[in-house]
């Protein structure tokens, strides 16, 4: 009797434990969940974002520095985000090697498009810069109306390039991304003349998508625009229901397909009919829908979504671009890092500007993606979505990599990772700031993948490098 009284005396004293403990974890989640609503709230709400008009950096060169420029350097034309569908930024150039470092007058967030030797890059100073790929010496630049974080396109002698910024609005027709002026211009690819231009509603941070002597549009205004790119003038306009936010569109056949957000789904418009073909609503997805950026294998899309909000978890897509049905799924892992971080506005999410997907890489049949909440990489077998090889690293990786034969590289929050693309075992690591001169504070990359055109490795300086690079690839690699 004794024993049994000190017995329930001990789980008396201990019952506030037992149940204070679970108690605590549930009022840290909930404190996550009302976290996470009012900063969305506060972001909805805050004023509009003032762009102040600056001179673009360098003193243009103009026909000088075009005529030196290598020409068979780069693509022909640069007509979606990253160059391909594939996203797999390696262009064959026999013997080229180049070391340069261009500074703008604000971040460089999108990789620099190369075609015929020249470089194109746009910059949140609101200013896009051509220059000599050879030499970094500056040709021309243009001053636009925002922010420039789209990839310039490049096709038949023009630049396209959309404007816009990330402040979030409350309108009476609902929620928009992006405050002030957003525009798609088209000028002209010699010398930065401007053609034409179209007033957009919502922001322009997506990259557009050029097909067929139209560029496609999605913009965080709930609209969907196709302009001509010959004159720059509006051809035809479609309400789409979402807001993009960096969700650059790709073209499969007739479809442009691109994720939105207010409802997450993932969405295809047919470029013939310019009627929206189909919809993959994503109901458990808890954000960063309206920010991937779809890889494209044949008729197969690829897409990272995450989803649940109390143990979120990374799922990667596979989707029919005809039908809009999903062919697979994979669950990459449980993101419990993602969860207090985003509590605490910190980490790995918020190192990426609060963007929450990767962007995978296909080639052959591997598809190769990280994620901004974990510090891993994977290689997917992009038939099925088994998993062939999965690796953990210094740091998340959110671009998409970049594959040389079987050598893959990768870009980390302050890292250029070097792996083997066959086993997944890591070669390499350097700092970002290796290839930033002057760089006093870390320099965090973004969401611009390595470009390897030769021998050379073109970086953008990131969030806070305001620069865009040339570097010998056997420096870093």
């Amino acid at each position: 009797m004794a024993k049994g009284t000190k017995a329930l005396g001990r789980w008396k004293r201990r019952l506030p434990w037992v149940i204070g403990i679970p108690a605590v974890v549930l009022a840290g989640l909930l404190l996550v969940a009302v976290w996470d609503f009012r900063a969305i709230e506060h972001h909805a709400t805050e004023g509009p974002f003032e762009f102040q008009p600056q001179a673009c950096a360098g003193t243009p060169l103009g026909n000088a520095a075009l005529a030196t420029s290598p020409t068979s350097v780069g693509l022909s034309a640069w007509t979606t985000f990253e160059g391909s569908t594939s996203h797999n930024m390696a262009i064959v150039a026999h013997g080229f090697h180049a070391s340069w470092q261009f500074e703008t007058g604000g971040s460089v967030v999108g990789a620099p498009a190369v075609v015929h030797g020249v470089v194109y890059a746009g910059s949140m100073d609101g200013c896009v810069y051509a220059l000599n790929a050879a030499t970094g010496q500056l040709i021309w630049s243009f001053a636009a109306d925002n922010q420039l974080m789209s990839e310039p396109l490049v096709a038949n002698g023009n630049v396209f390039v959309t404007s816009g910024n990330k402040v979030f609005v409350v309108t009476s027709t609902g929620l928009i991304r992006g405050s002030g002026a957003n525009t798609l211009y088209v000028l002209s690819a010699q010398t930065g003349t401007e053609i034409g231009s179209v007033p957009m509603v919502g922001t322009g941070m997506p990259t557009p998508v050029y097909s067929n002597g139209v560029v496609y549009a999605a913009t965080g205004g709930q609209e969907f625009y196709a302009v001509s790119a010959t004159t720059g003038q509006l051809l035809w306009q479609l309400p789409d229901g979402v807001y993009a936010s960096m969700s650059s569109p790709v073209v499969v056949g007739n479809t442009v397909i691109f994720g939105g957000a207010a409802p997450y789904e993932l969405l295809g418009i047919n470029d013939q009919t310019h009627t929206i073909a189909w919809t993959l609503p994503l109901p458990d997805a808890s954000g960063g829908v309206d920010d991937l950026s779809p890889t494209v294998s044949g008729n197969v899309v690829y897409a990272q979504v995450p989803e649940g909000t109390v143990l979120p978890h990374i799922v990667e897509l596979a989707v029919n671009a005809t039908t809009g049905q999903l062919v697979w799924q994979t669950t990459l892992g449980v993101d419990y890092r993602n969860l207090w971080q985003r509590a605490l506005r910190q980490g790995y999410v918020a190192s990426y500007g609060g963007e929450e997907v990767g962007i995978a890489t296909v080639v052959g049949n591997n598809l190769y993606v990280g994620t901004p909440g974990l510090p891993d990489l994977w290689d997917l077998n992009a038939q099925t979505g088994a998993v062939i090889w999965r690796r953990a690293l210094p740091e998340a990786v959110r671009s998409s990599p970049t594959i040389v034969g079987t050598t893959l590289y990768a870009v980390g929050r302050n890292r250029l990772l070097v792996l083997n693309a066959t086993t997944g075992q890591l070669l390499k690591s350097s700092h970002y700031n290796d290839f930033v001169e002057g760089s006093g504070a870390m320099i965090e990359c973004t969401t611009a993948s390595p470009e390897i055109i030769g021998k050379t490795l073109f970086l953008e300086g990131g969030y806070n490098g305001y620069s865009i690079i040339a570097t010998p690839l056997d420096a870093s690699d």
